[in-house]
């Protein structure tokens, strides 16, 4: 009894005094997960402090003003003399390549090849227009308070690569297999065509071009980076890659380098200089612009531009897999979604303007980030995108549910661009195996699908309204046919299937009409798409026998 409360008094004067009841602290997500961010800049940039402001930014936007005034002026010079020179844009490229017309944009595109094999990508750095407008989308972006952080994927860096063989090398593909129904002109074949009187021929409308500036800018810098577009969407990148390899001009270092990382940190290609340099001795990654800016703030001023032996095949540092920001299923859930949401979904998808083909790689790209967006707010316990927290101990923020409704509603619309296009093409595949002796049953039936596939889209596609008028022609209903033809041309200014331009040249031609004027402007759009149709050029001499009278 007497140890019992020996122990008791010991156990009491032992105890320690009552502890303070302390709320549960929320879970913060593990830096060390792979997963817990996408993207996440911060843990691939070094801390080092501040960095001082670069001395080549300023001179280098300079340099790309004045390239866009040179844009300016040879739009000024083609509109006041009325004829100029082709567009000088590496997309020209393929004009050259399908028609055999070698452009100011094809002799432009083998310059920069050249050039890049020497001095590396100072073009895409000091030069080029898109790097332009991603820079000022970055800097306004930084204006209102959002940081554009990359997304570092293991395949939808490869974009570019698949894009660019895409470009310019499916069509000769196609040629060679036997699939394309018009052979390529053969090289020996080639002719000069460096100027032109209709400078806009091949370039997207005010549309496109301002859904351009928004999808290629500010979307993808802010939710890819501030050279998104450059990392996940050139083709001509791709190219400029595999000659920046072997060029000499390189960025190089000297024994005062102490790692400090400032070079890094202000890289906006995602290049890890600092360990580039320490491991090379000269920087190696493709990606690398040459925009100097690592050169300009390097507190050692150990960085310089010299000439080095070229290691082409030396593996650049931002390649390292653990420095991923996606897990495998994720990169391969994002790849298949950019590649169908691209060419399935968004290319030559109808918004008053046909979505060109580069813009299409850019929305597809996006498209794959949304649906990566949705998938982690479902599943992530912690979730932050972009420096904005989305979900917080397994609960949605405010901001997620704004971001989720905008992801899916993307994604939505980029499925019913899909259905829309599955559903014209399906059209356009039957109405060609439709033979010249078809029933009136299956006319009917394909007017039918017309008419519901116009239905279902939220702008009539003029595609599918030319379909339509085809049709009615065939059927016997040649004055709505036509009326609509005409409608349809005044509204656009050309129709693009040959044969309906034919048919509104034949109703603008006697006996059924006299449009001269429209009847030319059809024939000569036939002859441009195919000037191997001899009734074509039987129209064409009829029109300027009329006209002579």
């Amino acid at each position: 009894m007497q140890m019992r409360r020996l122990a008791v008094g010991f156990v009491g004067y032992a105890a320690p005094p009552p502890m303070t009841v302390v709320p549960p602290v929320p879970p913060v997500p593990d830096l060390r997960d792979p997963l817990a961010f996408l993207p996440r800049q911060d843990r691939h940039k070094p801390k080092c402090g501040p960095v001082r402001p670069s001395k080549v930014s300023r001179k280098r936007a300079y340099v790309l003003i004045a390239v866009h005034a040179l844009i300016g002026l040879h739009i000024w010079h083609w509109l006041a003399t009325g004829r100029s020179l082709t567009p000088v844009e590496p997309s020209e490229a393929m004009q050259t390549i399908e028609g055999g017309r070698i452009n100011a944009g094809f002799v432009l595109f083998l310059v920069l090849i050249a050039g890049t094999l020497i001095f590396g990508r100072f073009f895409c750095g000091w030069a080029c227009h898109v790097v332009a407008l991603q820079d000022l989308s970055a800097w306004l972006l930084a204006k209102v308070g959002l940081k554009p952080r990359p997304l570092r994927s293991r395949l939808l860096v490869l974009a570019p690569w698949v894009v660019a063989g895409h470009m310019f090398f499916w069509e000769p593909f196609r040629a060679l297999m036997g699939w394309r129904e018009v052979p390529l002109p053969s090289p020996d074949t080639w002719e000069l065509h460096l100027t032109t009187e209709n400078l806009w021929q091949t370039f997207p409308g005010p549309l496109m071009t301002i859904m351009t500036i928004v999808v290629v800018g500010f979307l993808i810098v802010w939710w890819l980076g501030a050279k998104g577009f450059c990392t996940h969407g050139c083709p001509y990148g791709a190219f400029f890659a595999i000659a920046d390899r072997f060029a000499p001009v390189r960025i190089k270092v000297t024994d005062a380098c102490n790692g400090c990382g400032h070079c890094t940190n202000v890289c906006t290609s995602n290049v890890r200089v600092h360990e580039e340099v320490a491991k090379h001795g000269q920087l190696v990654d493709p990606g690398c612009m040459k925009c100097l800016d690592c050169v300009s703030v390097c507190p050692k001023d150990a960085l310089y531009v010299g000439l080095a032996m070229p290691k082409p095949f030396a593996k650049s540092q931002q390649r390292i897999v653990a420095r991923a920001d996606l897990t495998w299923p994720e990169e391969l859930l994002a790849a298949v979604v950019a590649f169908v949401a691209a060419q399935y979904g968004w290319r030559g998808a109808w918004f008053t303007e046909g979505v060109p083909f580069l813009l299409a790689v850019g929305l597809g790209v996006l498209t794959a980030v949304a649906v990566l967006l949705l998938v982690r707010l479902v599943l992530r316990h912690e979730l932050t995108f972009q420096h904005t927290v989305l979900k917080r101990a397994g609960r949605w923020t405010r901001a997620a549910r704004l971001v989720g409704v905008g992801a899916a509603l993307f994604v939505g619309l980029a499925v019913h661009s899909g259905a829309c296009q599955w559903r014209r093409n399906a059209l356009f595949d039957d109405m060609r195996q439709l033979r010249s002796d078809a029933s009136r049953p299956q006319l009917v039936a394909l007017l039918d699908r017309a008419d519901r596939a116009l239905a279902l889209e939220v702008l009539d596609d003029p595609g599918v309204r030319e379909l339509r008028c085809l049709l009615l022609w065939r059927l016997g209903r040649e004055a709505e046919s036509a009326t609509e033809l005409l409608a349809l041309f005044e509204q656009r200014g050309r129709l693009d299937h040959p044969a309906a331009n034919l048919n509104l040249a034949m109703s603008c031609l006697p006996p059924r009409g006299l449009r001269l004027d429209v009847a030319e402007a059809a024939v000569r759009r036939v002859l441009q798409i195919r000037n191997d149709l001899p009734m074509a050029h039987a129209m064409l001499a009829e029109i300027e026998r009329l006209k002579a009278r």
